[in-house]
């Protein structure tokens, strides 16, 4: 079964993904696109450096090419957020990208961009779900390759050349900082490393090959798989560890002591950072699950929030529209309107070495400034595995009415995303279904560290406490 959650399809290799699969989606986009009037209009398409997912781009470009649809593919792995750029300026009317994101490396999947640049809307993914279940049974994925008719690009220059308009280079080379950058055996190798070393920023690279396995682990930027650039920043002693996820949306941070900066608080930072010396005065995009310190941040600069639920593709529609200028949510994706209208790891970390430069502090420090003006926020987020009865059980409790809940005062639920319980002085937690694997994810935001661990121990009640 082909479904799109929060940022695509995802599955594993050889069950989920599979070539007929991957050529039973790319004709119901093909379909999906001619109904909308893109017929014959150009689709660009990118992969990352997992296992087949270069013959799969090529398996999907010959099917397209096969119908007479121009049709360009790249020439090595790229990041997904480059594709997302590829597309705006190559007026492509979507682009697809054959990549597993952050999960282990026996998953894959296919992220869908519109000619907008930003990731296909809920509406746009049902259609082409819907156009799969039509055609599925009696598909026969048989066709007559076409392949001189299937041109390869290189998107590389003109996204780094984005990036070069945006950074202040000539304060990061000043300050002297030194970075260490990990790039995971992901798509932003020969992207991060190689504008830095073109700015004459010295860095030390790591993990910067091609790896189908990603070494042994899965392509995140948590604590356990930057291991080795902590090792890496201490034998150095550098001022940041700079790391991107398998296809290159989301960032890791690390500071001067080599510890891992929490995701939700970086992008509080570069958010304040950008209103105090970059100018940024629109509005700012939130997640329902993202934590309040970016409210308190947008509060002290007078900026608008905007909440929605999770998934950076619900950002989308509001950058093309002028409604955003800057977005983040709590799995590590930020992206400004300077930049592109979809998220971006490789700007996270630019951004940040920007930042930790103009500011002559490490992110402990900085982390600290900001805590003294909008005062400290507690978040966690945690998963449990998604089983038949976790399911059924937070089906359940969808359904349930919420007034009290253990003694607090609900002051407000939230089900656009699974369920988010709002208390009495906006202490908060959430559950809700993850989109891109078999998992459950629990989130909890407190006043304080033991009402935040509090709460999530209530969140995991909810899952064990029959009488709730």
């Amino acid at each position: 079964m082909i479904k799109f959650g929060t940022s695509g399809w995802r599955g594993v290799i050889g069950r989920e993904v599979t070539f007929r699969n991957v050529r039973l989606v790319t004709r119901a986009l093909v379909d999906t696109l001619r109904a909308n009037g893109a017929d014959g209009e150009l689709i660009l398409i990118g992969y990352d450096t997992r296992m087949l997912s270069e013959k799969f781009a090529r398996a999907a470009a010959e099917l397209i090419a096969s119908d007479d649809v121009p049709v360009q593919l790249v020439s090595r792995d790229a990041p997904s957020p480059v594709m997302a750029a590829a597309v705006i300026e190559r007026g492509a009317a979507a682009g697809m990208v054959f990549t597993g994101s952050h999960n282990p490396p026996e998953y894959n999947g296919l992220k869908i961009y519109t000619a907008d640049g930003i990731l296909a809307s809920t509406g746009f993914t049902d259609r082409v779900e819907e156009r799969v279940e039509e055609i599925a049974e009696d598909y026969d994925d048989t066709f007559l390759p076409r392949g001189e008719l299937i041109e390869s690009f290189d998107p590389k220059p003109s996204y780094l050349a984005r990036l070069q308009e945006i950074i202040d280079w000539d304060v990061i080379r000043s300050s002297g900082i030194k970075n260490v950058v990990d790039t995971l055996f992901g798509t932003t190798r020969e992207y991060l490393d190689h504008i830095l070393l073109e700015n004459e920023i010295p860095i030390t690279v790591i993990h910067n090959t091609r790896d189908p396995y990603f070494g042994g682990y899965a392509p995140d930027c948590t604590s356990v798989n930057l291991s080795r650039l902590r090792d890496v920043m201490r034998a150095a002693h550098a001022d940041l560890g700079l790391a991107t996820d398998g296809d290159g949306d989301r960032f890791g941070l690390l500071d001067r002591g080599a510890r891992l900066c929490d995701s939700s608080t970086c992008i509080a930072l570069i958010l304040d950072y950008l209103a105090r010396r970059r100018g940024l005065t629109g509005a700012v995009g939130r997640t329902l699950a993202t934590p309040t310190l970016i409210d308190a941040v947008a509060r002290e600069h007078d900026l608008e929030v905007v909440e929605t639920a999770v998934g950076f593709k619900h950002f989308g529609p509001l950058f093309v529209n002028g409604s955003l200028e800057f977005a983040g949510e709590e799995s590590a994706g930020l992206t400004w309107a300077k930049h592109l209208p979809e998220r971006d790891g490789v700007l996270a970390c630019l951004l940040a070495a920007e930042m930790v430069a103009v500011e002559g502090k490490g992110l402990a420090e900085i982390i600290i400034d900001l805590e003294r003006r909008v005062g400290p926020h507690w978040f966690r987020r945690t998963q449990i595995p998604l089983t038949r009865r976790s399911r059924q059980i937070f089906e359940r409790r969808l359904k349930q009415k919420w007034n009290r809940f253990k003694g607090l005062e609900v002051v407000k639920v939230d089900r656009r995303d699974g369920l988010k319980l709002v208390f009495d002085g906006g202490s908060w937690l959430a559950v809700r279904l993850a989109g891109t694997e078999p998992k459950i994810r629990l989130y909890a935001e407190g006043r304080s560290s033991e009402e935040m661990r509090h709460l999530m121990h209530l969140a995991r009640q909810l899952f064990s406490d029959r009488r709730l």
